[in-house]
């Protein structure tokens, strides 16, 4: 398992290098907001305590620590992409005041496909315990 700073690392450094306008610190913010997003609908393996501690320990917060599976991640994935997309898209337009030319899409476009995924994302992330009697 990989720590939401390792993988928002490997998205700013090696997947998207060229075209990303956020610096890491705005990279991993949106890593942990998708994670809090998801974490609203499933576990976090990472942060589920262990039965055997008692008293039970509190559940950790969602930090830049916090270890994601590959299979959340998978989940997670789409939902940061689209957050770091509309991050960077803000700072393009509003840097339009300045005299620069905006690339890629707007702000608002990218809010729409953010809102259809954080719809389906509850769906997405469902697990359910087959019980038999």
């Amino acid at each position: 398992m990989a720590t939401l700073a390792e993988l928002a690392d490997r998205f700013a450094l090696t997947e998207r290098p060229a075209g990303n306008l956020l610096d890491a610190a705005g990279v991993l913010a949106q890593a942990i907001a998708a994670a809090n997003f998801y974490a609203g609908y499933a576990q976090i393996i990472s942060r589920i305590p262990d039965p055997l501690v008692i008293p039970a320990a509190a559940i950790p917060s969602i930090a830049d620590t916090t270890e994601i599976s590959e299979s959340e991640w998978a989940l997670i994935r789409s939902l940061f992409m689209l957050y770091v997309e509309r991050e960077t898209a803000l700072q393009l337009e509003a840097s339009r005041g300045l005299g620069m030319d905006v690339y890629g899409r707007a702000s608002s476009e990218v809010a729409a496909d953010i809102m259809q995924m954080e719809l389906e994302l509850p769906h997405q992330a469902f697990v359910g315990l087959i019980v038999t009697v």
